[in-house]
């Protein structure tokens, strides 16, 4: 159902200026309606033709003539504009207002009230802060949303766009059911998309564009919990494996030097031979401020770690103590150092710092107090999602715990009957004193 869509020009006759003439306004009408703006255009109310909505050519000269019709010429084309603007939220969006025709007209920034241009909105300022303090991997991210967003609207309303206030739990529902079931994503990663999206109907509520959050009861659903870290018998077999190409010992070094320092892969490739300090004592520490949280990291190296970065001197760029491939370069060798190995796990490059914090700290001893501050977290309830405290761990947690407390803890001896059966109702001697 279309709305009813009127234009109207009118002369302010309340305002009249001190040459006798009056500012031309434009009225638009949507469904009963009305936003109202100045043309920027003026005239003598004895040359307006109010039937019309235009000015009356008429004059002693030509020169007259050409500025009266130079300004039914503006009106004209603020008329086109209006019309053209109406039709294009008609036909793509299937909402339009009177405010949105007139901030059309006059070309005024207007809060967005589409979900795909509120998308588009948020990604070009997101572009700009790309390399400052947003990096490009999450800009892309939000780049692939906005496509699937809209995808979707095409894929299951036939529109490009829809507007914010049409949006509610049915509408998350369905798009949850098209990124699960219609491009089989897995929980994981349709999450991230689901989480961009409500970014958008947030930073829309506070636009006031919307006034409640029409996702508020929708809740993400828990992605199945994976396999965070090796355990030591797997470690053991990536660090022992033989492996004949350059490329995979190259990426196997690089992931056990991660699991004895903790380092993720893009703290690894801004590791720089200035970030690594000799105290007094002769012992080496990594200095380094973390990229994604600039919170500064203070991590011994152990005798592995200073092994690896001896047998690749001299290897790194402009400074830089390695050369670290790309993501994607790095999990397709770890596949094959992980299939080589028989690990029977996704194997990746991340997993070297949750065995970092489990199995080369927590397992050893090391305080979750200490493994936080060395992994650069500002909470310890980050650490707490690496640091999982493993079965061999509980096990030499409670040997020690036997031990110090086999000599402390002991039973009374008191002398009661060895053979006694306690049933309720049966046993009279309950009540007899113990000598």
């Amino acid at each position: 159902m279309r709305s009813t869509f009127k234009l109207l020009f009118y002369i302010n006759k309340n305002k009249v200026k001190a040459n006798g003439n009056c500012p031309i306004m434009g009225r638009i009408t949507i469904d009963g309606k009305i936003a109202q703006y100045s043309t920027g255009e003026e005239i003598n109310p004895a040359l307006w033709d109010s039937q019309k909505g235009r000015v009356i050519v008429r004059g002693n000269s030509k020169e007259d003539k050409r500025e009266l019709a130079a300004i039914n010429d503006s009106l004209c084309s603020l008329e086109d504009k209006a019309k053209l603007a109406y039709k294009k939220n008609s036909d793509t969006v299937g909402y339009v207002s009177a405010e949105i025709i007139k901030n059309a007209v006059i070309g005024r920034q207007q809060a967005k009230e589409t979900l795909i241009t509120l998308f588009d909105e948020h990604n070009e300022e997101y572009a700009k802060r790309v390399g400052i303090d947003r990096v490009h991997h999450s800009y892309a991210r939000y780049l692939t949303s906005r496509k699937h967003v809209y995808n979707f609207l095409q894929y299951k309303y036939g529109i490009e766009d829809i507007p914010l206030r049409s949006l509610d739990m049915q509408f998350i529902n369905d798009f949850h059911f098209y990124l699960s079931k219609v491009l089989k994503m897995k929980t994981v990663t349709l999450n991230d998309y689901l989480i961009a999206l409500r970014k958008m109907v947030r930073r829309a509520i506070k636009q006031r564009t919307i006034k409640r959050d029409p996702f508020a009861q929708h809740k993400l659903e828990k992605a199945p919990k994976l396999h965070r870290h090796l355990s030591g018998e797997q470690l053991e077999k990536v660090m022992s494996a033989k492996l004949y190409t350059y490329r995979l010992c190259h990426t196997r070094d690089l992931f056990v030097f991660s699991v004895f320092t903790g380092l993720g892969r893009a703290d690894l490739a801004n590791l720089s031979t200035d970030n690594i300090i000799t105290e007094k004592d002769g012992s080496q520490w990594i200095f380094i401020a973390r990229q994604k949280t600039k919170s500064e990291c203070y991590i011994k190296l152990l005798d592995i770690p200073k092994q690896i970065i001896q047998k690749y001197k001299g290897e790194g760029k402009d400074n830089k103590v390695f050369h670290v491939p790309g993501t994607s370069s790095l999990c397709r060798s770890l596949k094959i150092i992980a299939e080589k190995c028989g690990l029977d796990c996704h194997l990746t490059f991340y997993m070297a710092r949750h065995t970092f914090a489990t199995e080369t700290c927590l397992a050893n001893g090391v305080p979750i107090e200490t493994i936080s501050k060395i992994m650069g977290h500002s909470n310890i309830r980050t650490t707490q999602i690496y640091a999982e405290t493993t079965n061999q761990k509980v096990a030499k947690d409670f040997g020690k715990l036997s031990t110090q407390t086999k000599d402390i803890f002991s039973l009374p001896q008191d002398k009661i009957k060895t053979l006694r059966v306690y049933q309720s109702g049966r046993y009279s001697g309950w009540k007899e004193e113990v000598i």
